[in-house]
């Protein structure tokens, strides 16, 4: 039996509920993101399928909780909240790709139920995340830089101290969750996967988004909307129609190219 710790609840903010619901779109957010990302996203979607963001500690609800800062941790906390009673499919975006991928990997390991399809956004392939030195080590002046370069606004937290420091913890702690993420070794995972990318993304180079091929059950897609980083703010209606396309043919081997 769940506690009230790994209560769906929790660890999960539903959007669009509905008692007909047949599927459901497991949402993950950018590194200092949090579930209000996709919060209007289940009124693009078809009526038999509702929304759930995860809600990770330290943002939004769960302001006053501690955030995590391992990724197998993490995955291990969610496999454990996860409601699989309906068919699901999950998008991850940046550092929630990874996100998805590991709760995915966990969930096959456990022989649970596990997505139907992988949507993963402007994200490098997983076996590319670790870095040397994690990003969580920055210096508070270079955190903010690279928000900034990311497209955040940091002018608007600068004038509020406490705030500020809230917001470097979460954005520490999500940059050690993809920056120190191994895959474990002998794993041999494959899911349907889409990819998805701005086009004008520096962040993340085309190649490091193809070398998700390595976990595909089918050649990849890649399919580039006009954008940086956040793309999808701009697309998010074309994105949608896009995934549930794609997650109804659930076969992207028909695609005459690596990019749609």
């Amino acid at each position: 039996m769940r506690t009230e710790v790994n209560h769906p609840g929790r660890w999960f903010r539903c959007f669009g509920a509905s008692p007909a619901a047949r599927r459901r779109l497991i949402c993950f957010h950018h590194a200092g993101g949090g579930p209000s990302l996709f919060r209007e996203w289940h009124k693009y979607c078809p009526p038999d399928t509702e929304v759930w963001a995860v809600a990770m500690p330290g943002r939004e609800a769960r302001i006053a909780e501690k955030p995590v800062d391992q990724m197998q941790a993490l995955a291990n906390m969610l496999v454990e909240a996860l409601p699989l009673d309906l068919p699901f499919a999950f998008f991850g975006h940046s550092l929630g790709a990874v996100v998805g991928f590991e709760l995915a990997r966990q969930l096959h390991e456990r022989r649970l139920a596990v997505p139907q399809h992988l949507f993963v956004s402007a994200c490098p392939a997983p076996q590319l995340c670790r870095r040397d030195t994690s990003r969580a080590h920055l210096s508070d002046a270079e955190l903010l830089r690279l928000l900034e370069g990311f497209g955040g606004t940091p002018k608007e937290i600068l004038g509020h101290r406490e705030y500020l420091d809230m917001v470097l913890s979460i954005l520490r702690a999500d940059f050690n969750l993809i920056d120190d993420y191994v895959v474990p070794n002998g794993c041999d995972v494959r899911f349907p996967i889409t990819a998805y990318a701005g086009s004008r993304d520096v962040h993340v180079h085309p190649d490091r988004i193809l070398a998700w091929d390595r976990w595909a059950t089918h050649d990849l897609v890649c399919q580039r909307f006009d954008g940086d980083h956040f793309y999808l703010a701009e697309h998010r209606e074309a994105l949608i129609d896009d995934l549930f396309g794609r997650w109804r043919m659930n076969d992207v081997s028909k695609a005459p190219d690596v990019y749609a």
